[in-house]
């Protein structure tokens, strides 16, 4: 009898230490996913400030750019406009005195 109660006693110790080693792996299971996604989030909000950052210095730059060659070109052309005024009248004076 005594053995049968000890040996009862074993069994059930032994279930619940299964049961509790269970549990505590479904706890850390839990833990682990929770860090894992955290971790993932993180990285993945990390990644999308460095991509906007790389992204508005890039509509910067391509503004300027546009600009630039906006600006250089109305610079070119009032030149160009400028020297064929002047060949104009340079050619109407030199006709003017001809005759």
């Amino acid at each position: 009898m005594f053995n049968s109660t000890v040996s009862k006693i074993a069994k059930a110790s032994l279930v619940a230490a299964v049961l509790m080693g269970a549990s505590m792996g479904a706890q850390a299971d839990g833990l682990i996913l929770t860090d894992l996604t955290s971790n993932i989030e993180q990285n993945i909000s990390a990644q999308m400030q460095d991509m906007m950052q790389v992204a508005q210095r890039e509509l910067s730059l391509s503004l300027q750019t546009q600009l630039s060659e906006a600006m250089f070109e109305l610079e070119g052309n009032g030149e160009a406009s400028e020297l064929a005024q002047k060949q104009s009248e340079t050619v109407i004076t030199s006709a003017m005195v001809k005759e």
